[in-house]
């Protein structure tokens, strides 16, 4: 009977340290994301191109390409969790030949920029910072838009928080409301209800890899305090669960500026715009124009 009970203690425990490694791996990977390969650039598509490297704050390097158009706005685009800056390269078709230029960058730890832990938009607005610096001093006097899609949008929300920031819109794409609350639906949105109770325990592990609370990442806190005389466009989708219709909706009523809300009817996390391109176009540049941005 001894020997029996050992030896389902020594499966029940090994079975738990699998499981834990397993959520351990999980948070590790998420941190420090494989690597998606370049798929289209703007001179593919005709347009004239150029590449740059820039160096944030805290010593990464980001590498971009620049879309040149004859206008005077420069668009800022900054990629979500998983790609890589080739995201928005297909908006150029809309924008450039409008006349404006757009700068496409990979995030630290995406495409071909710096290695460096994946913060989900904390440490990614070091990137944002950097290339608007890097644009201010490329294109000096010309207007400069932030456009951002999921963890994207979260950095361009939070550089637009530090002082001195200059900008003239902002458009965000499913861009979540606070980091816990985006963290906890992430396996349901990836795998579904089971995944999302077998790695709930990634929740809990998440913070002492990422060194902060997810708590603690507010983008809703941060549009509040985006200058009023900023406008801002977001678009969102009504079955992402990372960032649900009534987070949208708080997302919407925390900017105290001129905005826009714009719901993709039966679009998850991030692809209205796939699912609805006329619509997504149509609201893109009514936005732009409206503003006096193309």
């Amino acid at each position: 009977m001894q020997i029996l009970i050992a030896v389902i203690l020594t499966v029940v425990v090994v079975a738990f340290l699998l499981y834990l490694g397993a959520q351990i791996a999980a948070v590790k990977f998420s941190l420090h994301p494989i690597r998606v390969h370049q798929f289209v650039s703007p001179g593919m598509m005709g347009f004239q191109q150029s590449s740059f490297e820039v160096e944030a704050s805290d010593g990464v390097v980001l590498r971009g390409w620049v879309a040149h158009g004859d206008g005077e706005t420069v668009v800022i685009c900054a990629h979500g969790y998983l790609v890589n800056r080739c995201e928005w390269v297909p908006v150029a078709q809309t924008l450039v030949p409008e006349g404006a230029t757009m700068v496409f960058f990979d995030h630290r730890g995406h495409g071909r920029s710096g290695a460096a832990k994946v913060t989900l938009g904390r440490d990614e607005r070091l990137d944002v910072l950097a290339v608007r610096e890097w644009v201010g001093k490329q294109f000096p006097g010309k207007k400069v838009v932030l456009m951002g899609s999921s963890m994207g949008g979260v950095a361009c929300a939070l550089a637009a928080e530090e002082s001195g920031f200059e900008l003239d819109a902002m458009i965000l794409d499913a861009p979540f409301r606070s980091m816990k609350e985006a963290s906890d639906a992430w396996w349901l949105f990836l795998a579904g209800e089971m995944a999302a109770k077998w790695m709930r325990p990634t929740g809990w592990i998440g913070p002492w890899f990422l060194g902060f609370r997810p708590e603690d990442v507010r983008v809703d806190h941060a549009l509040a305090k985006l200058d009023p005389r900023i406008p801002v466009l977001l678009f969102f989708g009504s079955e992402d669960p990372i960032v649900p219709p009534s987070s949208a909706k708080l997302l919407e009523e925390s900017v105290t500026g001129p905005v826009r809300a714009v719901m993709f009817d039966g679009s998850t996390h991030g692809a209205g715009r796939l699912h609805h391109p006329e619509v997504f176009r149509t609201e893109l540049l009514g936005f732009m124009r409206e503003h006096e941005l193309l």
